[in-house]
């Protein structure tokens, strides 16, 4: 048996502008980092940088959580899986928020990575993993920016788009959609309604959603409405939905469904997001990995994460002005608009030396 002994970190910053794309007016990210220690000095680190405004708890909550763990360090046996390893730990995380779940989860796997010299992805699963693909999000708010913003993210090598509705008008957020697709009509586009759109105004713009050949169209519309929206024809993916177990199970059989979208630090760490894939794909919706604006180690674990279901469908895992506000850091997976297998012991993230000479 090992004992990991906690340590706990605040960091953070204020950002140039505003994030799109997320909760309005957030100007400050802040991200709370768990190193988790052998008596070898063999290390894992976790994450939990809770969205406010969006995730189910608050970064309060998660401290608090975490820091119980530098009065009681977690025993784990060497010698199991690890999906033994967070069965066996579950009993630490039973009253923890989905973040410091998630933050506890990635440390333990990053230690055992380290342990045992192998990558997190290939700790969770046995197959051959592949590489996947990543979409990239569109951070202008203002639609009539969206195709030329659209035009350098293609130029720049990216197939997937991903696109934030519903702020606005839902007329010329089409409009700027359509000229997007005719500019590029092999890209892969997405598009991101955080449950905005009144179930009136998506079924009249039903034909023109259906005419841009989208991907799916995420949470478009309040729970209260999603069996009316099922009934569209639309391809859709549920997000905010996996929160609540009844609205899941009322989707999850619906055959327009297309995909989960599964953000580890707010469905409750690692092994909830495993499931989460698992159940996706038993009713034929693909899961789609993907983050809340946190930091790389965050990133890096939900990449290796997205290695070992074997997505495939592009996730959400593109990089975003938050990241600017740590050190220079390196992914081992991450290269361009994909995530490969790698050979880098445990989330596989190494930060940048800095030389003061």
């Amino acid at each position: 048996m090992s004992l990991l002994h906690a340590q706990i970190d605040v960091v953070g910053g204020e950002l140039d502008q505003a994030l799109v794309g997320a909760p309005a007016g957030i100007r400050e990210r802040v991200f709370v980092v768990l190193t988790l220690t052998d008596a070898e000095g063999v290390s894992g680190v976790g994450e939990a940088s809770p969205l406010p405004g969006y995730s189910p708890d608050s970064l309060d909550e998660a401290v608090e959580t975490l820091r119980e763990l530098v009065e009681a360090p977690i025993e784990v046996d060497a010698d199991l899986s690890a999906r033994q390893m967070l069965d066996q730990t579950a009993e630490v995380q039973l009253a923890t928020s989905p973040a410091a779940r998630f933050a506890i989860e990635t440390a333990i796997l990053d230690w055992l990575g380290q342990a045992r010299g192998r990558p997190l992805h290939r700790l969770l699963s046995a197959d051959g993993s592949r590489p996947v693909e990543i979409a990239a999000l569109v951070f202008e708010p203002d639609p009539s920016s969206w195709p030329v913003a659209a035009d350098a993210l293609v130029a720049n090598g990216r197939k997937h788009l991903k696109f934030k509705i519903g702020a606005g008008s839902l007329v010329d957020e089409v409009h700027a959609l359509e000229a997007v697709r005719r500019a590029h009509p092999s890209a892969s586009i997405r598009v991101d309604a955080n449950r905005r759109l009144p179930f009136a105004e998506l079924a009249q713009h039903r034909d023109a959603l259906l005419a841009l050949d989208l991907a799916f169209i995420e949470e478009p519309v309040d729970p209260a409405s999603w069996l009316e929206a099922g009934s569209l024809g639309l391809p859709l993916a549920l997000d905010e939905t996996l929160r609540e177990e009844a609205a899941s199970r009322l989707m999850l059989p619906n055959p327009n469904l297309r995909a989960l979208v599964i953000k580890p630090s707010v469905v409750g760490g690692i092994t909830a997001a495993l499931d989460l894939a698992k159940i996706g794909r038993d009713f034929g919706a693909e899961p789609v990995i993907s983050h809340v604006f946190e930091g790389p180690i965050a990133r890096a674990a939900c990449g290796e994460i997205a290695l070992a279901v074997e997505a495939t469908l592009p996730q959400g895992l593109g990089d975003h002005p938050c990241l600017e506000l740590w050190p220079d850091h390196r992914l081992a997976g991450f290269a361009g608009n994909t995530v490969s297998p790698h050979a880098v012991s445990g989330i596989g993230l190494t930060f940048e030396e800095v030389n003061d000479a």
